[in-house]
């Protein structure tokens, strides 16, 4: 620490023990600063807070997807119609600006900022929302339904005889695989 930096300590100490001991009267900070104190706070929680949904948004996080998935599986079994969907990250990072910019109000720049790019990119949350229930609904339940009933009705049950990895070769002089004919030979 710099000469000049230990001596501002010094007398900091100093006024803060007069103010204590002495009683003398601290100080008093006007409403202005107070607002605008107020306002630097907000604004530092908004960063912070919009950092963390961003690189969530940028870099989602397959952990949190799969315990949504187990929920939504468990409550099937429970027998309700449908669990709590997933949250997009575009809908909680919207969220969090929309927050924040409400908390700075329309007076400040940044607060207006947030708000706007708040709206679209929660609106840009509700239509991946809606694409994906869209897909779900008219794609992957479709695909689930063939594979679980129609196909299983088409195919055709497996023989005791007839086993998956093997053929019916022929005996002969060009032959590779030496056995008699009719009768299966291991691949």
């Amino acid at each position: 620490m710099s000469v000049a930096g230990l001596k501002k300590q010094f007398h900091k100490a100093t006024q803060k023990v007069s103010e204590k001991v002495g009683g003398a009267e601290g100080t008093k900070l006007d409403d202005d600063f107070k607002e605008m104190e107020k306002k630097v706070d907000i604004t530092s929680r908004a960063v912070l807070d919009i950092m963390t949904k961003t690189t969530e948004y940028l870099q989602p996080n397959p952990a949190s997807r799969a315990r949504l998935s187990m929920i939504s599986t468990m409550s099937k079994i429970r027998g309700q119609e449908k669990g709590p969907g997933y949250p997009q990250a575009e809908s909680v990072l919207g969220d969090a600006m929309l927050k924040f910019g409400r908390e700075l109000g329309d007076e400040s720049s940044f607060g207006v900022a947030l708000i706007d790019a708040g709206e679209a990119i929660r609106e840009l949350g509700e239509v991946k929302d809606a694409l994906d229930m869209e897909v779900k609904q008219n794609f992957i339940d479709p695909l689930q339904n063939l594979h679980d009933k129609d196909l299983k009705e088409i195919q055709v049950p497996q023989t005791s005889h007839t086993l998956p990895n093997t053929v019916l070769v022929p005996e002969g002089e060009n032959s590779y695989v030496k056995g008699a004919w009719g009768r299966s030979q291991d691949l």
